[in-house]
C-alpha cells in the first residue's frame, strides 16, 4: 500500500504540473505553439486516451459498493392486485333430487348463477438478513477491493504509457523537422554551388563532368527532402491523433534536453526500481491476492449458509393496506452434505489458478529485469554514439572548410569539395539522430523502470 501511495503522489504532482496553463484557450495555444508540457496536458484531456480505464475504475468502485451492501439487511415492499372478471358458476349439489327420507331419487339440470367481477389486494414488507454465509460475503468484498486496486493500477499505467507515447511522438516530429531542415539546407547549398560551377564552365574553369556531378547531388538532395517531408507528415499525424486535434502542422516550441546535473541510476538501482515500479508486476501481485481470496472462498464450499427472512403482509378486497397483517419469520439453512466431489474439484482449480499466476509473476519479473538491462545498455550506447557524432561533426566541418578554401584557390577538385560537403551533411544527420535518440533512450530507461513521471520532473529540462 505504501508503494501505491508513493506512486500516486508522483502522478498527482505530474497532473498538477500538466494542469498549469489549462485555462488558456486551445486555439491560442496552437497559434503560439505547443510546448511539450502543453502537448502532455492536451493528451491527458483527450477523452479517447484515458476514458476507458477511467470508466473501468468507476465500474470497480461500484462493485466494491455492491459487495459492501450485500452484507447488510435488505428490505423490500411488494403489492399486487388480482381481478377476476364476471363469470358463471354452477352449484353441483343443486343437480340432485332428494326424497322425504333425504335420499337421492333423481337428477335435474343445474341452475347457473351469474357472479360479478371481484378483486383482491396483496400487500407485504419483506426483510432479508444474511446471518452466516460461510465467509463468502467477506471474501467477495476483499476480491472487489482488489479488483478496484487493479483498475486503479491499470488506469495509472495507461496514463504513464500515454505520457511516454506523447514524448515519443513529440520527439518524432522534432526529429523529422530537423531532417527536413537539413535536406533543405543541403539543397540550397548545392544549388548555389551548381550556379557557381555553371559560371566557371562558361569561363573555362570547370568541366561538363563537374556540372553533371553537381546536378546529380542536387537531385539526390531533393529526393531526400521528399522522403523527409513525408516522414514529418506521418509524425505529425501521430502526434495530432494523441492530442485530439485535427491533422495539421502545429508549431512545437520545446526542444527537449537533459539536465547536466542529473546522474542516471546505475544498473543495480535500475533493476531494483523496475521491480518496484512496473505496473505489470503490481497487477500480477494483485492478481495473486485475488486468486488467494478465490481459493479461500472455494475452500469454504462445505460451510452452511443461514439466512433470516421476515415478512409482514395481508390480503383484502378494498385497497392496499396493512390492516389485519400477519407476521412471519423464517430461518433458512442451506448446508451441502454431498456434491459428488464438485467442491474438492473447485478447490483444486483455485489452487492451480493461484500457482499459474505465481509462475506468471516470476516470469514477468525475469522479463522486466531483462528489459531494464537492455534499456540501460541502450542508454550507454546512445551516450557514446552522441559523443562520437559530435566529434565527427566537428571534424567534418573543419574538413569542409579546408576543402572549400582549396577549391576557391583552385587546388582542390569539384568532386573533392562535393565529397566533403556530403560527408558534412551525413555528420549533421548522424548528430541530429544521436541527439534525439539519446533523449529517447533515457526516456525508454525510465519507462522500463515504470517512472516516466520522474523522467519529466527530474531529468528533462523542458518539463
Amino acid at each position: 500500500m505504501v508503494k501505491r501511495i508513493h506512486r500516486n503522489i508522483g502522478v498527482i504532482a505530474l497532473l498538477f504540473f500538466l494542469g498549469i496553463g489549462a485555462f488558456l484557450p486551445v486555439l491560442a495555444q496552437e497559434e503560439q505553439g505547443i510546448s511539450l508540457a502543453e502537448a502532455l496536458r492536451m493528451a491527458v484531456a483527450n477523452p479517447y486516451n484515458l476514458g476507458a480505464t477511467g470508466a473501468a475504475v468507476t465500474e470497480a468502485e461500484a462493485k466494491v459498493a455492491q459487495a459492501g451492501a450485500s452484507r447488510w439487511p435488505s428490505v423490500s415492499f411488494s403489492s399486487n392486485y388480482t381481478r377476476i372478471g364476471p363469470h358463471t358458476t354452477v352449484d353441483m349439489m343443486d343437480m340432485f333430487v332428494y326424497g322425504p327420507d333425504g335420499s337421492v331419487i333423481g337428477l335435474k339440470p343445474p341452475t347457473p348463477t351469474e357472479a360479478e367481477a371481484s378483486g383482491s389486494y396483496s400487500t407485504g414488507l419483506n426483510l432479508q438478513v444474511p446471518v452466516y454465509m460461510g465467509g463468502k460475503l467477506a471474501a467477495a468484498g476483499d476480491m472487489a477491493q482488489l479488483g478496484l486496486e487493479v483498475a486503479e493500477v491499470n488506469h495509472q499505467a495507461e496514463y504513464v504509457s500515454l505520457i511516454y507515447r506523447v514524448i515519443q511522438a513529440y520527439i518524432g516530429v522534432l526529429k523529422a523537422d530537423g531532417m527536413l531542415a537539413l535536406t533543405q539546407e543541403q539543397i540550397k547549398l548545392l544549388t548555389e554551388h551548381e550556379r557557381l560551377i555553371a559560371t566557371n564552365l562558361k569561363l573555362g574553369y570547370a568541366t561538363k563532368n563537374d556540372l553533371m556531378e553537381t546536378k546529380i547531388r542536387v537531385t539526390q538532395a531533393e529526393l531526400g527532402a521528399v522522403k523527409a517531408e513525408h516522414g514529418k507528415k506521418l509524425a505529425l499525424e501521430n502526434l495530432c491523433n494523441l492530442l485530439g486535434i485535427p491533422p495539421q502542422e502545429p508549431v512545437l516550441t520545446s526542444k527537449p534536453v537533459l539536465t547536466k546535473e542529473s546522474e542516471l541510476p546505475g544498473l543495480e538501482q535500475v533493476l531494483m526500481r523496475a521491480e518496484a515500479g512496473r505496473p505489470e508486476l503490481i497487477n500480477l501481485e494483485l492478481a495473486v491476492g485475488i486468486a488467494a481470496e478465490n481459493l479461500k472462498l472455494s475452500s469454504g464450499y462445505w460451510k452452511p449458509n443461514l439466512m433470516m427472512i421476515g415478512s409482514y403482509g395481508t390480503q383484502n378486497q378494498d385497497q392496499p393496506t396493512f390492516n389485519d397483517g400477519i407476521w412471519s419469520l423464517t430461518l433458512n439453512l442451506d448446508w451441502k452434505l454431498f456434491d459428488a466431489g464438485a467442491g474438492h474439484a473447485g478447490i483444486a482449480e483455485a489452487k492451480a489458478n493461484l500457482e499459474k499466476i505465481q509462475f506468471q509473476l516470476a516470469q514477468a519479473q525475469n522479463l522486466i529485469r531483462l528489459e531494464a538491462r537492455q534499456k540501460y545498455l541502450a542508454v550507454t550506447e546512445a551516450a557514446q554514439v552522441l559523443a562520437l557524432t559530435e566529434l565527427s561533426l566537428g571534424q567534418a566541418t573543419e574538413n569542409y572548410e579546408i576543402l572549400k578554401v582549396k577549391f576557391e584557390l583552385g587546388v582542390a577538385t569539384n568532386l573533392e569539395l562535393l565529397t566533403a560537403q556530403n560527408t558534412l551533411n551525413m555528420a549533421k544527420n548522424d548528430y541530429i539522430n544521436a541527439e534525439y535518440d539519446y533523449y529517447l533512450a533515457v526516456s525508454d530507461l525510465y519507462q522500463a523502470m515504470g517512472e516516466t513521471e520522474n523522467f519529466l520532473q527530474e531529468v528533462s529540462e523542458d518539463a
